[in-house]
């Protein structure tokens, strides 16, 4: 396998890994809202509090159905797999692949070699 090869399957994997979690978000979201509606089909009671606190406004929830609290998180769940971007960027320029020794380096576009350093002189010590 080339280096190319090997950039090009690393590139392959972070797009599949990156599918795969959003997709395990929404099914996970689904599974949520499901419980949620399953319990108030139910009819399942008991009564909670959920108050937050943002930049200065409050929010409060009080239900007497915990079926509404989980179609509540598996909305935000969603949402937030659906807005939420995974920025990623991989580049693979020519002279990438001339570093990885894929294409022939064209002698008149690398210009002259690199000067070496003066060789020391080396003296006899007395």
């Amino acid at each position: 396998m080339t280096n190319a090869e090997a950039l090009l399957w690393l590139h392959v994997i972070t797009v599949v890994s990156l599918v795969a979690f959003k997709i395990g978000v929404l099914l996970v979201g689904y599974l949520l809202g499901r419980l949620g509606h399953d319990l108030l089909i139910k009819g399942v009671s008991g009564e909670f509090k959920f108050k937050s606190a943002l930049a200065g406004s409050t929010a409060d929830l009080i239900s007497s159905s915990p079926g509404v609290f989980f179609i509540l998180m598996a909305t935000a769940l969603i949402a937030i797999a659906v807005i939420k971007d995974k920025p990623f960027a991989s580049t693979m320029t020519e002279r990438t692949l001339q570093s990885l020794g894929e294409l022939p380096a064209d002698p008149a576009a690398q210009g002259p070699p690199p000067a070496l350093p003066p060789t020391p002189t080396t003296e006899p010590k007395p």
